[in-house]
């Protein structure tokens, strides 16, 4: 699915990437953890264009992405949810799905007109009902809570029909019952779409109870990989971060 092969990154001489080579199959949800500063989101903009490398090579089903920039990414199936909502305040969610759907498929010309037609309103009530949105679709987005609007960033990402999705710390600023709740919205959209996931999360219980393969960053480059179970054991991680590493 995702294949990066040795991506490096420094800005003024400092390395944000470093030699970081992995390779996501197709149709599984997978984490990416470090300390802060460890090149988690560097990643996530060489992945999807919005930053270039200064070494490397990035790959989608076997297709060079490297040099494309987010739009072109967008295209070839990245699709990415930031940690900081990027939504449309003052549409409703429903109208907000629908202008993500209607992007897609270069109907934005007369696109009031174009929202009674069937097909995209059969789209928005499915991307709806997979993000558990369905009841709040009449509501003005900018005054959903903090968690429905993480979903709603997600809707729209899921709007671009992607092959791989990026979520960039889902859970940031959400209470613990609210981070479960997304979490299991997430597992949930797996599970009937089987699309591929990458995320980028700091809460390690999310992490190992999601996750069916971790990679660990560390001063921008991979010191571990690995399932969950051989992730928890590994004494080079275990020193660097989950036994009290830099935070």
């Amino acid at each position: 699915m995702l294949k990066i092969n040795n991506l490096e990154k420094s800005f003024g001489g400092i390395i944000a990437t470093g030699n970081v080579t992995l390779e996501l199959q197709k149709q599984t949800i997978n984490a990416v953890i470090g300390p802060n500063g460890a090149g988690k989101t560097t990643l996530f903009n060489l992945i999807t264009g919005k930053l270039k490398p200064d070494t490397g090579k990035v790959f989608i089903e076997n297709k060079e992405i490297t040099n494309l920039d987010e739009t072109e990414t967008t295209q070839m199936g990245i699709a990415r949810a930031f940690q900081i909502t990027n939504i449309f305040p003052n549409l409703t969610v429903y109208e907000s799905i629908k202008l993500a759907i209607l992007s897609k498929h270069n109907g934005l010309n007369n696109m009031w007109t174009r929202f009674k037609d069937h097909n995209v309103n059969y789209e928005a009530d499915k991307i709806m009902k997979l993000a558990g949105l369905t009841k709040s679709k009449n509501i003005i987005s900018s005054e959903l809570s903090h968690g429905d609007q993480k979903l709603l960033d997600i809707a729209l990402a899921l709007c671009l029909k992607p092959k791989l999705l990026l979520l960039d710390e889902p859970t940031a600023g959400m209470g613990p019952e609210e981070r479960w709740k997304m979490i299991d919205r997430i597992k949930e959209l797996w599970k009937k779409t089987k699309i591929t996931i990458l995320f980028i999360e700091h809460d390690m219980d999310i992490v190992f109870g999601i996750a069916q393969k971790i990679y660990v960053l560390q001063q921008g480059a991979i010191l571990a990989e690995g399932r969950p179970k051989d992730i928890k054991k590994d004494q080079k991680v275990i020193k660097a971060y989950l036994g009290g590493g830099k935070k």
